[in-house]
């Protein structure tokens, strides 16, 4: 619902988000865009970084807050 206007309905962008997620697009754009990277010397395991923080979101969604 943040979705600025200029982009249209956000009812819209995220039925197609959901669609294209189910299709497993997203996966396939994230595999063609390492791939690419790969190919052009511009992406590097040297380079990876992975966070698997996770924080539970209480009622309200920003509980989590508090603890700050």
């Amino acid at each position: 619902m943040d979705m600025p206007a200029k982009y249209g309905s956000y009812k819209t962008a995220w039925d197609r988000f959901k669609r294209w997620s189910v299709k497993g697009v997203w996966a396939d754009v994230f595999k063609a865009l390492i791939d690419k990277g790969y190919s052009m010397g511009k992406l590097s395991l040297d380079r990876v970084a992975i966070d698997s923080t996770t924080i539970k979101a209480g009622k309200g969604g920003a509980s989590w807050l508090r603890w700050i």
